[in-house]
């Protein structure tokens, strides 16, 4: 089974940011993994004497660091593991260093936030931490409010693929650790032919007929895959524009979390995983868990 054992969650000291701690929580004290508060600290661009950017250095230092300790002591359990970390630097290139040399494996982020210290936008910080990251990332939509798993379902789309699949054992193990159902979602894109005849309108519906039937039949493989690890499941297979009905679906039937491969190539659908990937970030409301499919490469 998938080992969560290191968590790490950047913060740039705003409110928004911190959404990422819930589940963060949530998930280490479930799998016991350890928790790292990171603390970029942008480099300063100033023409002054040397030491008195020292001086500021080692004050944006401290302050960090103060802001980090305060955090722990008002939002995680003393018994839950917990590294804090500050460190200086261009702040997306640092996070995704700091992951790969202390082996990360996952990274969770909010998707926006302005810190009134350092004045990053985190938006554009947390696309950047996703293309490159050598680890698994999970994005927490700033909107949302409410606790993560308050429905407590986990939705795994799935294109027929061995790398979509890889999805799997993580949703898996969130499901169990969090107690948590897991939803398996099939989707089969509408046939791309122009319908000019009635012959060629047959010939398209035996193909999404086939393409149905295939689909079915790998979904129920899917299921029976899941059947020995005693959690709850549902499996459904739907007609539709890809990303766009995945995104539909999570927001209609009370998901709380999507899990999916950044790629990934369907025998079945024929669709990118990873451009669907992508396109479900930028419209889910809901949080997105993006696992690397390949050698780490997004």
């Amino acid at each position: 089974m998938f080992q969560f054992k290191k968590i790490l969650i950047p913060l740039d000291g705003s409110e928004l940011a911190e959404r990422a701690l819930q589940p963060a929580l949530s998930i280490a004290q479930a799998t016991s993994a350890t928790l790292v508060l990171l603390r970029v600290i942008p480099p300063l661009f100033l023409s002054v004497d040397p030491i008195v950017y020292d001086q500021i250095s080692q004050q944006s230092e401290d302050e960090a660091l103060a802001y980090l300790r305060d955090l722990q002591s008002r939002q995680i359990p003393p018994e839950t593991a917990v590294h804090l970390v500050t460190i200086s630097g261009p702040i997306a290139g640092t996070i995704l260093q700091y992951a790969q040399e202390h082996a990360c494996d996952l990274i969770i982020m909010s998707s926006h936030g302005r810190s009134g210290v350092s004045r990053w936008v985190y938006g554009s910080v947390a696309e950047k931490v996703l293309h490159g990251a050598c680890c698994h990332v999970f994005i927490i939509r700033a909107q949302i409010e409410s606790e993560l798993f308050t429905h407590k379902r986990i939705l795994v789309p799935l294109d027929g693929s061995e790398l979509a699949e890889k999805a799997l054992p993580p949703a898996v193990s969130l499901a169990h650790a969090l107690g948590v159902e897991i939803v398996i979602l099939g989707v089969i894109p509408p046939a791309h032919l122009t319908i000019e005849t009635t012959t060629m309108k047959q010939q398209a519906d035996y193909l999404e007929s086939h393409e149905s039937e295939d689909a079915q039949a790998y979904m129920q493989t899917i299921r029976a895959s899941l059947s020995g690890q005693n959690l709850i499941n549902q499996v459904e297979t739907i007609k539709g524009p890809v990303a766009e009905t995945i995104i539909d679906y999570a927001n209609t039937h009370r998901i709380d979390l999507i899990v999916m491969s950044s790629h990934g190539r369907s025998g079945i659908g024929r669709w990118i995983f990873g451009s669907v990937t992508e396109k479900v970030l930028r419209g889910a409301s809901v949080a997105t868990f993006v696992i690397r499919g390949n050698s780490g490469k997004p």
